[in-house]
């Protein structure tokens, strides 16, 4: 399996899905004109991902900045990797936000909650 490699645009975040190691990262503002489309490609791969995952798994969000479709299909790819939690398996997600970033907090504390993953939290300096 290919890496997913992204490159941040100027609504778009930074996309590197590393398969061999399972660390998956994603980085920065979302807001594209259409998330359904941006997030398609990454939803995609992260569901052939799961039949075969690594050993651990890592979803790393460090959020600057997201509107609520975005939310909304980061709630879809998160949703994905819900059974590997489900079966057992090592998953975690880190949500990192900017310092004193209450709102974006309250997104992750919202998705952990929604989704009954637990999350790690991490305030970070962008």
């Amino acid at each position: 399996m290919e890496i997913l490699n992204i490159e941040p645009f100027l609504q778009t975040p930074e996309i590197n899905f590393n398969p061999e190691t399972g660390v998956l990262y994603l980085s920065g503002k979302s807001y594209p004109a259409d998330a359904i489309e941006f997030y398609k490609p990454i939803i995609d791969w992260s569901k052939k991902y799961i039949e075969d995952p690594a050993e651990k798994t890592t979803l790393i969000c460090e959020i600057e900045y997201l509107n609520s479709a975005s939310q909304k299909q980061l709630v879809e790819l998160i949703l994905v990797f819900k059974s590997l939690y489900d079966d057992g398996k090592d998953f975690i997600v880190k949500w990192k936000y900017e310092e004193g970033d209450d709102d974006i907090l309250s997104v992750g504390e919202l998705v952990e909650h929604e989704l009954e993953i637990p999350f790690q939290y991490q305030e970070v300096q962008f």
